[in-house]
């Protein structure tokens, strides 16, 4: 194993399978950058990066103040997480010998990769974030577009296919295999029966399953017609890690300090569950060796007369999560996460949103003293590096708190219901619009744009918009995913003719 420039651990002997790109790229003569360091420039200047300044996280970026994370300043963060993680484990290797095994047997380990695979991992999320992904999925379904949409797929698509570094590239960035598929957080193409929970998500559509197949099996070693295990690389089990750590505690951060979390309901719920666990207020303090003391899991969390989140999710946890996830540990992790909010006290105290931080910023410490690599994934097709399991267990709380008593709540409904209407009325819309055959010029440059990189043709007579095709819905999609909210809206406004547009406005779109 060798030493990149930048600290990463390569294998000489799998380096051209893992820095190959579809399109030969020579490097300047004077450009020093490790390939992956391009990748990261690549995706630095792309505009498909620039307009998740105006992409929903949890809340519309319209509608937050300018201290509330974006879609962008996530993506950023991530990519802060990712690099530190992967340098993290990078230099633990150095005196780690079984982390460096793991790297060996991964064929490397690269630092850039990961900050690259952390710009890219949301670039293809849709405008209103998670509302205009179901919405989007749930138009497709209806116009029988094989695969729907999913956030994670449409990623994939862009840097694969649609984003471009020259006008004449047909693999999108041309990005390296390596950043490739640290941005597969879900390495594998839709599976059946997508009823199933745990096969909602899936890292690429069927027209871009043999680029996923391509970049696998040269990150990876494969020979003709190797067995894909269907495990993240070591780069995108970083990247992932790093998502989940800006998730639980930076998101959480900005609503916390906003007031948009009742932390009385919170408290409420993480009491009544753990007694829903039968653990009582006394037991509480015997938790720290409470491991120790059962000789088999108790059954905790099975009750759901009550409708708890957090007996709810750790049903979910346990199906999704098997065997990393234990009652005990949950137990555990509801009763610190309670004590976090205890202890912030009074949220109109001046010093609140300062305190708040330091208390997150202790639990940042904890996930980074707490992580482990090691080629023995913690559940079915778990990653290479992840948290011990009463960290990991503490993420899931925290992560609890954001999605489900803010994104979930009823006063977020009436904003997602409107933001979803939009996402129809748009799709509506521009279908109708391509199918009044109007004049090429009349249309949006970046739709032509769109349909040309996707080498699917307008319709040449006029026609009922339920005859398009599902490649040419799939079109559409794309280019929805070119705007951020505030575009979305507005253009959906136009196209229902709710709003007409001033010359201003026209000269931007």
């Amino acid at each position: 194993m060798h030493r990149l420039a930048d600290g990463s651990w390569i294998d000489p002997a799998r380096a051209a399978e893992r820095y190959g790109r579809r399109m030969d790229s020579p490097p300047g003569g004077d450009d020093f950058r490790t390939p992956t360091e391009r990748d990261r420039g690549r995706l630095g200047y792309s505009a498909y990066l620039r307009r998740l300044a105006g992409v929903t996280q949890v809340v519309s970026p319209e509608l937050a103040s300018a201290q509330m994370h974006s879609r962008s300043s996530h993506t950023h963060k991530v990519a802060m997480i990712a690099r530190e993680i992967a340098d993290h484990v990078a230099r633990g290797a150095e005196k780690n010998p079984a982390w460096l095994r793991v790297i060996a047997q991964a064929g490397g380990l690269d630092i850039s990769a990961c900050e690259a695979a952390g710009l890219a991992h949301d670039i293809g999320h849709p405008p209103f974030g998670h509302a205009g992904e179901d919405a989007l999925n749930d138009y497709l379904e209806r116009k029988g577009v094989e695969d729907g949409f999913e956030g994670n797929a449409q990623t994939f698509r862009t840097v694969a296919r649609l984003d471009r570094v020259t006008g004449t590239s047909d693999y999108g960035l041309n990005l390296t295999n390596v950043t490739l598929a640290a941005i597969l957080k879900y390495p594998y193409p839709k599976k059946q029966p997508y009823s199933l929970p745990g096969n909602r998500k899936f890292g690429a559509y069927s027209d871009d399953e043999g680029e996923l197949y391509h970049v696998r099996s040269a990150v990876l070693g494969l020979s003709e017609g190797g067995t894909d295990h269907g495990r993240q690389t070591l780069e995108a089990s970083i990247m992932d890690l790093a998502d989940d750590i800006a998730y639980a505690i930076h998101d959480l951060e900005d609503f916390l300090a906003a007031g948009l979390i009742d932390v009385g309901l919170v408290l409420r719920e993480l009491v009544l569950s753990l007694e829903d666990a039968g653990i009582t207020e006394e037991d509480r303090a015997a938790l720290d060796f409470a491991a120790a003391d059962f000789n088999e899991p108790p059954e905790k969390f099975t009750v759901e007369s009550k409708k708890l989140i957090f007996v709810a999710s750790a049903n979910k946890h346990r199906a999704s999560y098997f065997p990393l996830f234990n009652d005990v540990d949950y137990a555990a992790a509801l009763h610190d996460v309670s004590q976090f909010l205890e202890g912030l006290g009074d949220p109109d105290r001046e010093d609140y949103p300062m305190q708040l931080r330091l208390s997150l910023k202790d639990f940042v410490g904890k996930f980074f003293a707490n992580i482990k690599v090691s080629d023995v994934p913690p559940y079915e097709e778990g990653p290479s590096v992840y948290l011990s399991s009463e960290l990991w267990h503490q993420m899931q709380v925290l992560k609890s708190i954001t999605r489900y008593y803010l994104v979930s709540r009823p006063r977020m409904g009436s904003m997602q219901r409107a933001q979803s209407r939009a996402i129809e009325v748009l799709m509506d819309g521009l279908a109708a619009w391509i199918c009044a055959v109007p004049e090429t010029h009349a249309l949006p440059p970046t739709l032509l744009t769109i349909f040309g990189r996707n080498n699917v043709p307008f319709p040449t007579t006029r026609q009922d918009p339920k005859e398009l095709s599902p490649a040419q819905y799939r079109a559409l999609a794309d280019y929805v995913c070119t705007m951020s909210d505030s575009e979305a809206l507005m253009r959906s406004q136009w196209l229902a003719g709710t709003e007409v547009p001033g010359s201003f406005r026209l000269a931007l779109s």
